[in-house]
């Protein structure tokens, strides 16, 4: 069998004394290749009483063969030395090529570290996977923390990929695996005390900022997920340097819409629901084959505050989705002598378009109409028919409903009690901006709320197990099994709330849209706060939670606390098993997703109540299928305390990208009845 392709690259750039930035290391083994085309400056600039910024060095990423194929490695180190600058893209687009039986996986690694006042540009073409193929790719940067804010390095980073090519390759969405990983930290030590890249060194003092993992299983029923949208990018600004294009974002592309009066939109006249022109913009538009949403995530390192941003976008094709990058980012306001995605335009042109128009249409299909869906987007396990439900059928109502609980069933009915003030009515979980952007209706209303289901089960599920088991084990174990009957008020452990925070402190830099942290802490305080109240034997802890919340930076506090944690928290205390647990969690997601389509009038009370019934069968299997096996704990194991959940929390991963858009963009609507 033939070997394994394994290429390596390695590139360091580093200042020259007049600023220009210079590549001191390159290095590069087959399939990879590294070319250099920014050349130094030697004085031709005249115009001296406007000297222009130093110039960042351009390296491209060449490739041989075409694409990549199974078992293909590929490895890039990339390091930036104090106030240095690199463009880092690729030559045309990487291709993944069908998966060969009996290979390992293609996989693709590209490990940063920028120092001072360095600025680094990741912006490879888009990964372009063909049907059946088998991709991982990991994107591990790493930015020297400073002192001062202006010292901080800066970074741009372009993550996107397509879905392949339409009647051809396989069809578009109809991959067989794609893995995509994010992780950004700051190190306080010094990352380049030595050349060589020793990024395992460097994570295990470093603090995580920001973590994005998606994975993709492909089909029909991701093609209908994604409607007519071919590319999925991902965009990441922070520091300094990306200040002046952030801020115009943020402002372009994450505030309300404002009444326009040229156009004479936005203005609800006297039948505000006769049409829904007051949402029209850039990346709103539904004729305009782009979706786009911006949010800030929030950083807090060496006791310095600063904000990222973090822009989302789905295009119908490449040329629209690079056409609004080089618009909105360009040259970086003069940082950078050429546009890379000018240049990446400029090899698509004469290129065909990689998708047909087409759009997927329910209108003619009767309301709450289903065919198959997935229960879990992450692999292709299986599907289930809902008006047959076969394995539901096979299973007695007994059955499905036990739980190892030993908890009053009527304690259970008051944690999902939608009178609980902890803020869930107010969310719509981003049924209202799709209903707006008109990407779903009736037909296709169980589809989007599934499809929130199974993100909020991947993303959200292992935190909120991992939160609970923490909890459970440490009072309701063997040794604690005397005070658990006792009755009496838990005792407050402040090294198990620490734990806690720290896990607290991962899932905010995996929330990576500011609309869904904002309504997560919203409602994990207001958990907490009502717990604390109702549930007298558990006060103790649930109110030092509370208080943990708010003794952080204060730019910070809206930010910690987040609902799946405390919720899991909650169930912990109170002795609730995992499965228990996990359905509680989702039946609260999809009642305020379906109590927000009647307020909508998507659908009316009864018809709201069939689909919850519909929802909750399809929750129960997902649960007991694929939720419990995967990230449940052990009970049986004799490992030490919290071992077993925490560890799973690092695979957490979206899986619908449309969604984590959706939830972003809600803050541009100019008329909203919900905060998400």
């Amino acid at each position: 069998m033939e070997e394994n392709r394994q290429g390596l690259s390695d590139i360091v750039v580093e200042t020259r004394r007049d600023g220009t930035s210079v590549a001191s290391k390159l290095f590069a083994k087959y399939p990879c290749r590294l070319h250099l085309t920014s050349l130094p400056d030697h004085g031709e600039d005249t115009d001296v009483t406007s000297p222009p910024l130093p110039k960042a060095l351009m390296c491209y990423a060449l490739g041989y063969g075409g694409g990549l194929i199974s078992g293909d490695v590929n490895i890039l180190n990339v390091t930036v030395k104090q106030d240095a600058k690199l463009i880092y893209t690729s030559q045309s687009t990487a291709k993944a090529f069908k998966s060969i039986h009996g290979r390992e996986s293609t996989v693709v690694k590209t490990c940063a570290k920028v120092s001072k006042g360095g600025l680094l540009f990741l912006v490879p073409q888009p990964m372009q996977c063909f049907g059946g193929s088998v991709l991982t790719q990991e994107t591990d940067v790493i930015l020297e923390s400073c002192h001062q804010i202006e010292d901080q390095p800066s970074l741009i980073l372009v993550d996107w990929y397509t879905g392949g090519r339409d009647n051809i390759d396989g069809g578009i969405w109809q991959l067989d695996s794609f893995h995509t990983k994010t992780n950004i930290s700051f190190c306080t030590g010094d990352i380049l005390s030595n050349d060589d890249v020793d990024f395992k060194t460097i994570d295990s003092s470093s603090e995580l900022v920001f973590r994005d993992s998606t994975r993709l299983s492909g089909g029909n029923v991701l093609k209908k997920h994604m409607r007519n949208y071919n590319i999925v990018c991902m965009v990441v600004l922070l520091g300094p340097k990306c200040k002046q294009v952030a801020s115009k974002f943020m402002s372009q592309y994450s505030s309300r819409h404002t009444y326009d009066e040229n156009r004479k939109t936005g203005d609800f006249g006297k039948n505000p629901a006769k049409h829904m022109a007051y949402n029209t913009g850039v990346g709103l538009n539904k004729d305009d084959g782009l979706l786009v949403s911006c949010g800030k995530f929030q950083t807090c390192e060496m006791n310095n505050y600063q904000e990222g941003v973090v822009i989302r976008l789905a295009a119908v094709n490449l040329e629209v989705a690079a056409n609004f990058l080089s618009e909105h980012i360009g040259t970086l306001d003069g940082h950078l002598d050429a546009d890379p995605f000018l240049e990446i335009l400029a090899s698509k042109l004469g290129a065909k378009d990689t998708i047909k128009e087409e759009t997927y249409n329910n209108e003619n299909k009767p309301a709450l109409h289903h065919d198959k869906f997935p229960l879990d987007l992450m692999s292709k396990s299986y599907t289930m028919n809902i008006d047959e439900q076969n394995e539901l059928k096979h299973t007695g109502f007994k059955d499905r409903n036990s739980s190892s609980s030993q908890l009053n069933p009527l304690t259970l009915f008051q944690l999902i009690d939608s009178c609980v003030p902890s803020g869930g009515f107010a969310h719509s979980n981003t049924l209202e901006t799709a209903h707006q952007l008109h990407l779903v209706n009736n037909a296709t209303l169980f589809n989007h709320i599934w499809d929130v289901i199974l993100n909020t089960a991947t993303t959200n599920i292992p935190f909120l197990l991992a939160s609970c088991n923490l909890f459970r084990k440490h009072y309701h174990s063997s040794n604690n099994f005397e005070n658990d009957n006792n009755g009496d008020p838990l005792q407050v452990d402040k090294d198990l709330i620490q734990e806690w925070e720290q896990l607290d402190r991962l899932l905010k830099s995996t929330t990576i849209s500011h609309v869904a942290a904002r309504a997560s802490t919203t409602q994990g305080s207001g958990m907490l706060r009502a717990f604390s109240t109702a549930f007298p034997h558990i006060s103790p802890v649930v109110k030092a939670l509370k208080k943990s919340v708010f003794k952080v930076h204060p730019s910070l506090a809206e930010s910690i606390g987040h609902a799946s944690t405390c919720f899991g928290a909650v169930c912990g205390l109170l002795n609730i098993d995992d499965e228990t647990c996990c359905k509680m969690f989702l039946y609260t997601t999809a009642r305020d997703m379906v109590n927000a389509a009647v307020r909508m009038n998507l659908i009316g009370p009864l018809e709201g109540g069939k689909l919850t019934n519909e929802v909750c069968n399809a929750i129960i299997t997902l649960v007991q299928r694929e939720i419990v096996s995967r990230f449940s704990s052990n009970e049986n194991t004799n490992e030490s305390k919290y071992d077993v959940s925490v560890l799973d929390v690092q695979y957490a991963h979206q899986v619908c990208p449309l969604v984590e858009i959706l939830s972003n963009a809600h803050d541009r609507l100019y008329t909203r009845l919900f905060n998400s």
